[in-house]
């Protein structure tokens, strides 16, 4: 099995996103690894200009969570759909982290899952962050490891 060598975190606007940025620098600094962060425009509203630059915005956000763990960490705003983009942006040797919404229903049939999609295509391994979940530190891993 390989390594881990690089933690992606796809965001968007959604406060969500900023707990699996939280989650994304702690895996990354205890692997001892890079983030890279992806959001994907998927609009093809004619405020484009807008919708990027609230996509930026959520990108710089993240990022400043990530750097304030002490992980380096680069960006990519990218285009069309987005569990598309972002399996175009992995290798099978990432470690995808992120956020679920958790739609169900009508409204997950409509508007799909993006995590759902990457869960099924990736090449590497895929942690999704659900709302309540439990916010795991580098103390509590380590602790899992030498429970082992």
């Amino acid at each position: 099995m390989k390594g881990i060598n690089r933690v992606v975190i796809p965001v968007d606007t959604s406060d969500i996103s900023k707990i699996a940025a939280e989650q994304g620098a702690y895996f990354a600094k205890l692997l001892n690894v890079e983030v890279s962060i992806i959001s994907v425009n998927d609009s093809r509203q004619y405020m484009l200009s807008k919708i990027e630059r609230e996509k930026q915005s959520a990108i710089d956000e993240v990022k400043k969570i990530t750097e304030e763990q002490g992980v380096f960490t680069t960006t990519k705003l990218a285009a069309g759909a987005p569990a598309i983009e972002i399996v175009k942006y992995v290798n099978d040797d990432d470690l995808i982290v992120m956020a679920s919404q958790g739609r169900k229903g009508f409204n997950k049939f409509f508007l799909g899952s993006v995590s759902e999609e990457v869960l099924k295509t990736a090449p590497c391994a895929v942690m999704v962050i659900k709302e309540k979940t439990k916010k795991w530190t580098v103390d509590d891993l380590t602790t899992l490891i030498k429970e082992k």
